[in-house]
């Protein structure tokens, strides 16, 4: 009987690189075959998460789960913290969470080192024996890349939705962390919180550093 091909991968993305509060966030998801997942599990519909609503992202996300009990589908997820960013800087933080997701699916048997893996921009692992390439607005071409992006971007939005219930007024609920109006309004108005990155509110506001 003649063996059937299959075109395992990884994909991997980040969100959270441009909020003035909250973590980073990183996924790395592998796909067992990445032609059936995109034309059979997904339809060839899968976009960034970015430009997906609410309920087409959660959509998403539940046929993930569906198929990762079948073993079509794996994933790891990372974040580092504030305190993280602040002291190594925000693309150092990216790579903690990309080589500590690629450790979690070594983990649970995934041949990471035997797999294409391809990133989202500029996105790049230092690391040997690896074959991996980046792309340009990735999310909007690989599925496996749209996959990463809307996974973390659910672990991420969840976490902030979490500590708004205890920072009420910086509408975290709502912004995630980015700086808008209402949010920068917020900061001058009563201050950071322990969950601001202080090394970009430096270079972006006058303000004390007054931690909550």
């Amino acid at each position: 009987m003649r063996k059937i091909k299959v075109n395992p991968v990884i994909g991997i993305d980040e969100v959270g690189r441009g909020p003035l509060a909250g973590p980073v966030t990183v996924c790395a998801v592998y796909l067992k075959d990445s032609k059936r997942a995109k034309f059979e599990y997904f339809n060839n519909t899968i976009r960034d998460s970015k430009r997906l609503s609410l309920t087409r992202r959660n959509n998403i996300y539940l046929i993930i789960r569906k198929n990762r009990k079948l073993n079509n589908i794996e994933y790891a997820v990372s974040s580092r913290s504030v305190k993280h960013i602040d002291k190594y800087g925000i693309n150092n933080s990216i790579h903690a969470c990309i080589i500590s997701c690629l450790t979690k699916l070594e983990k649970k048997n995934i041949p990471v080192n035997e797999t294409k893996i391809n990133l989202d921009g500029g996105l790049k692992i230092k690391r040997d024996n690896l074959d991996q390439t980046s792309y340009i607005k990735g999310d909007e071409g690989y599925t496996e890349i749209a996959l990463a992006s809307i996974i973390a971007k659910i672990t991420r939005d969840k976490y902030m939705k979490k500590i708004a219930k205890n920072c009420k007024g910086y509408d975290f609920e709502n912004n995630v962390g980015y700086g808008t109006k209402k949010h920068i309004i917020a900061i001058k108005k009563m201050g950071i919180t322990k969950h601001h990155r202080i090394s970009y509110l430096s270079a972006i506001l006058s303000i004390r550093k007054n931690l909550k």
